[in-house]
């Protein structure tokens, strides 16, 4: 018998605050102030855009995913840090602009003698990522990982 999948669901709030500007909310969790980005009309160099916060979630679940497969492999992570970039353009197959493609560059310290423990277990960081397995662009990791 195939065991039964989980599923997960989450909910936000989103509030228009007149031009092109609004905030987000999720339950008690801090507000984010969302606008568009600083090159486009009605833009916020100081609010968060959706292109920025699209990044940051591939950055963040990344860092989850690989949070919870070394612990799994008792890999002590000492420090990580991440960017990430994208570019966004028209696709060839729509004509509908899309992220394209997006660099995650990842720079972690684990445990000194884990570091091709640590290695070993990206490709399922870069597997069980939700956020990079619900986008078409393509998500490229550079992996930067040392070990003191």
């Amino acid at each position: 018998m195939a065991p039964v999948a989980k599923t997960f669901g989450y909910e936000v709030a989103l509030a228009w605050e007149g031009g092109r500007a609004s905030t987000i909310t999720a339950g008690t969790r801090p507000a984010l102030l969302s606008a568009p980005p600083a090159d486009f009309p009605g833009g916020d160099a100081e609010r968060w855009s959706p292109e920025h916060l699209f990044l940051g979630s591939i950055a963040s679940c990344t860092l989850l995913s690989f949070l919870a497969h070394a612990g799994h492999a008792g890999i002590d992570v000492v420090s990580y840090a991440a960017t990430a970039g994208g570019t966004i353009t028209r696709r060839a197959v729509n004509g509908r602009y899309a992220f394209v493609s997006v660099e995650l560059r990842p720079r972690i310290t684990v445990a000194l003698g884990q570091r091709a423990a640590a290695f070993a277990i990206t490709a399922k960081a870069e597997r069980d990522c939700f956020i990079t397995a619900s986008t078409n662009a393509d998500v490229t990791v550079y992996w930067e990982i040392e070990d003191r």
